[in-house]
Protein backbone atom coordinates (compact mmCIF):
# COMPACT_ATOMS: atom_id res chain seq x y z
CA UNK A 1 0.00 0.00 0.00
CA UNK A 2 2.78 2.23 1.19
CA UNK A 3 4.71 2.09 -1.98
CA UNK A 4 1.55 2.49 -4.05
CA UNK A 5 0.69 5.75 -2.83
CA UNK A 6 3.91 7.38 -3.95
CA UNK A 7 3.49 6.16 -7.78
CA UNK A 8 -0.46 6.49 -7.63
CA UNK A 9 -2.19 9.94 -8.71
CA UNK A 10 -3.90 11.91 -5.67
CA UNK A 11 -7.47 10.47 -7.98
CA UNK A 12 -6.22 7.46 -7.35
CA UNK A 13 -5.23 7.55 -3.91
CA UNK A 14 -8.80 9.17 -3.17
CA UNK A 15 -10.66 6.55 -4.91
CA UNK A 16 -8.04 4.01 -2.30
CA UNK A 17 -8.68 5.74 0.77
CA UNK A 18 -12.40 6.03 0.56
CA UNK A 19 -12.74 2.22 0.30
CA UNK A 20 -10.40 1.62 2.86
CA UNK A 21 -12.23 3.94 5.41
CA UNK A 22 -15.99 3.23 4.22
CA UNK A 23 -14.96 -0.67 5.28
CA UNK A 24 -13.21 0.42 8.41
CA UNK A 25 -15.79 3.07 9.87
CA UNK A 26 -17.39 2.01 13.11
CA UNK A 27 -20.34 3.63 14.97
CA UNK A 28 -19.50 5.25 18.28
CA UNK A 29 -18.15 2.95 20.56
CA UNK A 30 -17.78 3.25 24.69
CA UNK A 31 -14.62 1.33 24.15
CA UNK A 32 -11.79 3.51 22.76
CA UNK A 33 -9.39 0.94 23.25
CA UNK A 34 -10.89 -1.02 20.26
CA UNK A 35 -11.02 1.72 17.73
CA UNK A 36 -8.21 4.34 16.42
CA UNK A 37 -9.78 7.42 16.22
CA UNK A 38 -8.95 10.08 13.43
CA UNK A 39 -9.00 14.09 13.49
CA UNK A 40 -8.13 15.30 10.32
CA UNK A 41 -7.28 18.73 11.09
CA UNK A 42 -8.79 21.51 8.99
CA UNK A 43 -5.86 24.20 9.77
CA UNK A 44 -7.07 27.52 11.32
CA UNK A 45 -10.57 25.88 11.94
CA UNK A 46 -10.11 25.50 16.22
CA UNK A 47 -8.37 22.36 15.47
CA UNK A 48 -5.71 23.05 18.05
CA UNK A 49 -8.70 23.81 20.98
CA UNK A 50 -10.08 20.21 20.18
CA UNK A 51 -6.99 17.96 19.52
CA UNK A 52 -6.65 19.39 23.17
CA UNK A 53 -9.65 17.93 24.50
CA UNK A 54 -9.06 14.55 22.57
CA UNK A 55 -5.37 14.34 23.61
CA UNK A 56 -6.51 14.51 27.57
CA UNK A 57 -8.63 11.25 27.28
CA UNK A 58 -6.17 9.16 25.73
CA UNK A 59 -2.91 7.73 27.14
CA UNK A 60 -0.05 9.68 26.00
CA UNK A 61 1.84 6.85 24.83
CA UNK A 62 -1.28 5.91 22.86
CA UNK A 63 -1.49 9.64 20.95
CA UNK A 64 0.36 10.60 18.14
CA UNK A 65 0.39 14.22 16.57
CA UNK A 66 2.23 13.85 12.65
CA UNK A 67 0.97 16.20 9.80
CA UNK A 68 1.05 14.66 6.19
CA UNK A 69 4.53 16.23 4.79
CA UNK A 70 5.92 14.31 7.80
CA UNK A 71 4.20 11.56 6.92
CA UNK A 72 5.20 11.64 3.86
CA UNK A 73 8.74 11.94 4.18
CA UNK A 74 8.91 9.33 6.47
CA UNK A 75 5.86 6.54 6.53
CA UNK A 76 7.56 4.77 9.44
CA UNK A 77 6.93 7.32 11.93
CA UNK A 78 3.14 5.90 12.47
CA UNK A 79 4.77 2.77 13.54
CA UNK A 80 7.77 4.37 16.07
CA UNK A 81 5.83 2.96 19.06
CA UNK A 82 5.43 -0.21 20.41
CA UNK A 83 1.77 -0.41 19.62
CA UNK A 84 -0.50 1.17 17.16
CA UNK A 85 -1.55 4.43 18.65
CA UNK A 86 -5.50 4.88 19.48
CA UNK A 87 -5.73 8.43 18.14
CA UNK A 88 -3.77 10.44 15.57
CA UNK A 89 -4.33 13.99 14.74
CA UNK A 90 -2.94 16.11 12.12
CA UNK A 91 -3.46 17.91 9.05
CA UNK A 92 -4.10 14.87 6.42
CA UNK A 93 -6.61 15.53 3.48
CA UNK A 94 -8.25 12.58 2.36
CA UNK A 95 -5.91 11.63 -0.39
CA UNK A 96 -2.72 11.20 1.64
CA UNK A 97 -0.72 8.55 3.05
CA UNK A 98 -2.08 8.24 6.28
CA UNK A 99 -5.13 5.97 5.78
CA UNK A 100 -3.23 3.40 3.34
CA UNK A 101 -1.22 3.12 6.08
CA UNK A 102 -3.11 1.34 8.71
CA UNK A 103 -3.60 -2.02 9.55
CA UNK A 104 -7.66 -2.79 8.83
CA UNK A 105 -8.23 -1.64 12.60
CA UNK A 106 -11.41 -0.43 13.34
CA UNK A 107 -11.48 3.43 12.41
CA UNK A 108 -13.75 6.43 14.51
CA UNK A 109 -13.19 9.66 12.00
CA UNK A 110 -13.61 12.79 12.87
CA UNK A 111 -13.05 16.82 11.46
CA UNK A 112 -14.25 20.03 12.54
CA UNK A 113 -15.33 22.88 9.58
CA UNK A 114 -15.27 26.45 10.12
CA UNK A 115 -16.85 29.49 8.89
CA UNK A 116 -14.54 30.00 5.08
CA UNK A 117 -14.36 33.97 5.82
CA UNK A 118 -13.08 33.57 9.38
CA UNK A 119 -10.75 31.16 8.26
CA UNK A 120 -9.29 32.45 5.85
CA UNK A 121 -9.01 35.65 7.81
CA UNK A 122 -7.31 33.75 10.77
CA UNK A 123 -4.53 31.68 8.47
CA UNK A 124 -3.63 35.72 7.24
CA UNK A 125 -3.63 36.66 10.70
CA UNK A 126 -1.55 33.68 11.73
CA UNK A 127 1.28 33.80 9.14
CA UNK A 128 1.56 37.81 9.45
CA UNK A 129 2.37 37.04 12.88
CA UNK A 130 4.49 34.40 12.45
CA UNK A 131 8.04 35.88 10.46
CA UNK A 132 9.21 32.36 10.14
CA UNK A 133 6.50 30.86 8.65
CA UNK A 134 7.41 30.08 4.90
CA UNK A 135 4.70 32.56 3.67
CA UNK A 136 5.06 35.29 5.56
CA UNK A 137 6.32 37.51 2.90
CA UNK A 138 2.58 37.27 1.30
CA UNK A 139 1.22 38.95 4.41
CA UNK A 140 3.97 41.97 5.10
CA UNK A 141 1.81 44.26 2.62
CA UNK A 142 -1.32 44.44 4.68
CA UNK A 143 -3.95 43.73 2.32
CA UNK A 144 -5.92 40.68 2.66
CA UNK A 145 -6.64 41.03 -0.99
CA UNK A 146 -2.88 40.92 -2.47
CA UNK A 147 -2.46 37.66 0.33
CA UNK A 148 -5.28 35.88 -0.94
CA UNK A 149 -4.51 36.58 -4.41
CA UNK A 150 -0.65 35.33 -4.09
CA UNK A 151 -0.12 33.35 -1.39
CA UNK A 152 0.88 30.14 -3.28
CA UNK A 153 -1.07 27.92 -0.55
CA UNK A 154 -4.29 26.34 -1.63
CA UNK A 155 -6.04 27.02 1.83
CA UNK A 156 -6.73 30.60 0.26
CA UNK A 157 -9.41 29.46 -2.13
CA UNK A 158 -12.04 26.47 -1.61
CA UNK A 159 -9.47 24.66 0.74
CA UNK A 160 -11.75 22.45 2.99
CA UNK A 161 -13.28 21.67 -0.43
CA UNK A 162 -10.27 20.87 -2.14
CA UNK A 163 -8.79 18.83 1.14
CA UNK A 164 -11.81 16.48 1.05
CA UNK A 165 -12.10 15.84 -2.53
CA UNK A 166 -8.74 14.88 -3.14
CA UNK A 167 -7.46 18.65 -4.90
CA UNK A 168 -5.39 19.80 -2.39
CA UNK A 169 -2.22 19.63 -4.34
CA UNK A 170 -3.73 20.19 -7.87
CA UNK A 171 -2.73 22.81 -10.03
CA UNK A 172 -5.98 22.59 -12.24
CA UNK A 173 -9.34 24.54 -11.67
CA UNK A 174 -12.69 22.31 -10.60
CA UNK A 175 -15.77 24.37 -10.75
CA UNK A 176 -17.41 25.49 -7.53
CA UNK A 177 -20.57 23.08 -7.92
CA UNK A 178 -17.96 19.91 -8.60
CA UNK A 179 -15.83 20.62 -5.61
CA UNK A 180 -18.61 20.91 -3.22
CA UNK A 181 -20.44 18.04 -4.53
CA UNK A 182 -17.52 16.18 -4.14
CA UNK A 183 -16.45 17.22 -0.96
CA UNK A 184 -19.67 17.00 0.50
CA UNK A 185 -20.18 13.19 -0.69
CA UNK A 186 -16.84 12.13 0.37
CA UNK A 187 -17.45 14.01 4.24
CA UNK A 188 -21.19 11.66 4.17
CA UNK A 189 -19.04 8.54 3.42
CA UNK A 190 -15.72 8.77 5.05
CA UNK A 191 -16.35 10.69 8.46
CA UNK A 192 -18.14 9.66 11.95
CA UNK A 193 -18.83 13.39 12.98
CA UNK A 194 -18.17 16.66 10.74
CA UNK A 195 -18.12 19.57 13.82
CA UNK A 196 -18.16 23.08 13.02
CA UNK A 197 -15.97 25.49 14.95
CA UNK A 198 -19.40 28.18 15.78
CA UNK A 199 -20.86 25.27 17.73
CA UNK A 200 -18.09 23.73 19.38
CA UNK A 201 -19.15 23.31 23.09
CA UNK A 202 -22.10 21.29 21.39
CA UNK A 203 -20.08 19.72 18.89
CA UNK A 204 -17.55 18.80 22.35
CA UNK A 205 -20.85 17.23 23.91
CA UNK A 206 -21.85 15.31 20.76
CA UNK A 207 -18.44 13.97 20.60
CA UNK A 208 -18.19 13.27 24.48
CA UNK A 209 -21.33 10.46 23.85
CA UNK A 210 -19.57 9.12 20.84
CA UNK A 211 -16.30 8.39 22.33
CA UNK A 212 -17.43 8.16 26.12
CA UNK A 213 -15.14 10.84 26.74
CA UNK A 214 -14.17 11.93 30.38
CA UNK A 215 -12.82 15.39 30.14
CA UNK A 216 -13.64 17.70 27.64
CA UNK A 217 -13.41 21.01 29.89
CA UNK A 218 -11.30 23.00 27.64
CA UNK A 219 -9.90 26.96 27.18
CA UNK A 220 -8.85 28.34 23.64
CA UNK A 221 -5.74 27.44 21.63
CA UNK A 222 -3.28 28.85 19.24
CA UNK A 223 -5.21 32.05 18.54
CA UNK A 224 -3.65 34.48 16.18
CA UNK A 225 -2.64 37.92 17.18
CA UNK A 226 -5.63 39.71 15.21
CA UNK A 227 -4.34 42.40 12.38
CA UNK A 228 -7.50 42.14 10.88
CA UNK A 229 -10.91 41.01 11.80
CA UNK A 230 -14.21 40.18 9.74
CA UNK A 231 -15.81 43.33 11.09
CA UNK A 232 -13.40 45.40 9.73
CA UNK A 233 -13.32 44.20 5.91
CA UNK A 234 -14.15 46.66 3.51
CA UNK A 235 -16.69 45.73 1.31
CA UNK A 236 -13.92 45.03 -1.52
CA UNK A 237 -12.11 42.54 1.18
CA UNK A 238 -15.58 41.00 1.49
CA UNK A 239 -16.36 40.17 -2.06
CA UNK A 240 -12.87 38.70 -2.82
CA UNK A 241 -13.33 36.79 -0.20
CA UNK A 242 -16.31 35.43 -0.42
CA UNK A 243 -16.15 35.05 -4.60
CA UNK A 244 -12.54 33.04 -4.00
CA UNK A 245 -14.39 30.23 -1.32
CA UNK A 246 -18.09 29.85 -2.66
CA UNK A 247 -17.71 26.18 -2.29
CA UNK A 248 -16.48 26.30 0.96
CA UNK A 249 -19.46 28.36 1.82
CA UNK A 250 -21.25 26.03 0.61
CA UNK A 251 -19.96 22.91 2.47
CA UNK A 252 -19.82 24.73 5.87
CA UNK A 253 -23.32 25.43 5.51
CA UNK A 254 -24.86 22.18 4.79
CA UNK A 255 -22.44 20.60 7.66
CA UNK A 256 -23.52 23.36 10.27
CA UNK A 257 -27.12 22.60 9.11
CA UNK A 258 -26.59 19.08 9.31
CA UNK A 259 -25.04 19.28 12.70
CA UNK A 260 -27.58 21.07 14.10
CA UNK A 261 -30.22 18.60 13.25
CA UNK A 262 -27.88 15.77 15.07
CA UNK A 263 -27.17 18.03 18.24
CA UNK A 264 -31.50 18.31 18.12
CA UNK A 265 -32.08 14.56 18.62
CA UNK A 266 -29.08 14.21 20.97
CA UNK A 267 -27.93 17.20 22.99
CA UNK A 268 -30.33 19.12 25.20
CA UNK A 269 -30.13 22.76 26.32
CA UNK A 270 -29.69 22.50 29.16
CA UNK A 271 -26.76 20.30 29.31
CA UNK A 272 -24.95 23.00 26.99
CA UNK A 273 -26.11 25.94 29.12
CA UNK A 274 -24.29 23.55 32.17
CA UNK A 275 -21.21 22.92 29.98
CA UNK A 276 -20.71 26.54 29.46
CA UNK A 277 -20.79 27.51 33.12
CA UNK A 278 -18.63 24.44 34.48
CA UNK A 279 -16.19 25.10 31.83
CA UNK A 280 -15.76 28.85 32.40
CA UNK A 281 -15.35 27.67 36.13
CA UNK A 282 -12.88 25.42 34.98
CA UNK A 283 -10.90 28.32 32.99
CA UNK A 284 -10.76 30.47 35.66
CA UNK A 285 -9.46 27.80 38.41
CA UNK A 286 -6.70 26.74 35.92
CA UNK A 287 -5.85 30.64 35.54
CA UNK A 288 -5.31 30.86 39.02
Amino acid sequence: MQHNWFHNSDTDNLKTNISLLQNALVSSSSDKTKLTTIFSHVPKAAGTSLEAILNKNYLMSDSLHINAPDLNKCPDLLSIKKKSPKLICGHHPLHGILYQLLDQQPIYHLTMLRDPASRVISYYNYVKGKTDHPMHRYAVTDSLIDFINNCPSPEMSNGMCKRFSGRLHTQQQTPDDELFDAAKENLKKCFNLVLTSCLFDESMLLLKQQLNLKDIYYKTHNVSNKFIAAKQLTEQQAHVLESSNQADLRLYQWAKTRLENQLSDQVKAADIETFRTNNQSWTDLIKG
